[in-house]
């Protein structure tokens, strides 16, 4: 159903450097390798390996949380290395904002359902797709799942939740700020890159937001709101 009182009707969000802040722009498994495996590179030597066709994104998902329950890491453990890891000033409100004015919000992420839940446990979000850590009953990694959602995947979730609501992809609009972001950010009608750190997504954006409160990319969704 379409409200022609708003732009768009749903709305999807990246996570990492989108709604969440890390130290020197470190994503959550980079926090979760330095801590549990010594190094935060082996996001660049594994995404170099994904893009070279030698990695599934599965076997790299795999790859790191197996690090990670090898190493001993429970539960308790993953929550407590999140810690560097905060939402960006102003999410909360922003979100909330969106959702009290009728849009549909989704999570369509390479990041961990986990830390959503641990940084963001009241979100608004009607769905989240993510990489899916599980635990046993002593917290310790019992198994996990890749999502399928990432990469060029976010574009095929997008198109999915929209043919299953019944929405217009152009009255879809997302929110991101990497490479990863950029075949979703072609699909969806109206794209807003915020705080890029990829010079192709900020081509194909339709508006480029540089701030440090989240609250600056409402204007783009409600006319005349204050939060």
């Amino acid at each position: 159903m379409t409200d022609t009182t708003r732009p768009f009707d749903l709305i999807a969000f990246d996570v990492d450097g989108t709604l969440v802040w890390g130290p020197d722009g470190m994503t959550v498994w980079e926090v979760l390798n330095l801590k549990f495996t010594g190094t935060a590179e082996w996001n660049k030597e594994r995404y170099a390996e994904y893009k070279a066709g030698r990695l599934s994104y599965a076997d790299w998902v795999d790859l790191d949380v197996r690090g990670w329950r090898d190493s001993g890491a429970r539960r308790e453990d993953l929550i407590a290395a999140l810690e560097p890891l905060r939402l960006i000033e102003g999410v909360r409100e922003a979100t909330h904002a969106l959702r009290d004015a009728g849009y549909r919000l989704v999570v369509i992420s390479g990041t961990l359902d986990l830390m959503l839940e641990t940084l963001f446990p009241d979100h608004p979000f009607d769905e989240v797709y993510a990489n899916h850590i599980g635990f046993d009953e002593q917290g310790r990694i019992a198994h996990w799942r890749a999502t399928p959602f990432d990469m060029t995947g976010k574009a095929e979730a997008l198109r999915g939740v929209a043919l299953r609501e019944g929405i217009p992809l152009k009255r879809c609009a997302f929110v991101g700020d990497s490479s990863n972001d950029v075949w979703i950010a072609q699909t969806a009608g109206f794209t807003v890159a915020f705080n890029p750190r990829c010079e192709e997504l900020e081509r194909a954006a339709d508006a480029v937001v540089l701030s440090d409160d989240f609250r600056d990319v409402l204007p783009h969704f409600l006319d005349g709101v204050s939060v």
